[in-house]
């Protein structure tokens, strides 16, 4: 009996220090999620077992990436309109996803089977130095089927991300892409650090980088 006893007691110890050390791993940083309001809310669809939605709405309103995070979601999950805050003070917002409707002469305008979409972002730089924005890399993949996007250029309505950013200011910028209209409309857009001074803090091995889900509009 004391041996299954203090068998226990050593098992209890090890998950709580496991515990432990796993919630004292450094994250990048914190959520800043859009607030919906209280009109928006007052205008929450029936998601439950009764629900009079159609299939397909219930898909689009009720689903994963339009729900209401609760409180125990990761920070680095995230949807469109909500802003990932670096502890260093590098703040990223996704503001949307949507699909190509304008083309210039030499843009790579994609097949009829493709959708063409634009991830428009905003990044802020909330530190006393300028920050270069190379050090920034980003990646948009089908979240519905799994599904290969392919990066487009286009020129019209699109702002390369490029140079430095200065303290205080922010700026907004695109990237573009087409995926099969096979694999639906939903993607996840995942942005990562690789300056020298943010990998040194361990932080980037160790937490995981912030993704926004949304569905292209």
């Amino acid at each position: 009996m004391h041996a299954g006893r203090s068998t226990l007691i050593v098992i209890s110890v090890l998950t709580a220090a496991l515990t432990a050390c796993s919630s004292n791993e450094p994250a990048q940083g914190k959520a800043e999620r859009a607030s919906t309001g209280s009109a928006s809310a007052s205008k929450s669809p029936d998601c439950g077992p009764d629900s009079q939605l159609s299939q397909s709405d219930w898909i689009d309103q009720c689903s994963s990436a339009s729900a209401t995070p609760t409180a125990d979601q990761p920070d680095t999950e995230l949807k469109v309109g909500d802003t990932f805050a670096y502890t260093d003070g590098i703040k990223v917002k996704i503001d949307s996803i949507r699909t190509i409707t304008r083309w210039g002469e030499y843009d790579d305008k994609p097949d009829a089977d493709q959708t063409p979409f634009r991830v428009t972002f905003t990044l802020s730089n909330g530190t006393t130095k300028p920050y270069d924005l190379d050090n920034l890399s980003y990646d948009a993949q089908g979240a519905t089927t799994g599904g290969q996007t392919e990066s487009l250029y286009v020129d019209a309505d699109s702002k390369e991300m490029t140079g430095r950013l200065a303290p205080g200011r922010s700026a907004t910028f695109t990237s573009e892409y087409s995926m099969a209209k096979a694999d639906g409309k939903t993607i996840v857009f995942t942005m990562t650090r690789t300056d020298d001074a943010w990998l040194k803090n361990g932080s980037a091995w160790l937490g995981e980088d912030p993704h926004w889900t949304g569905d292209i509009k």
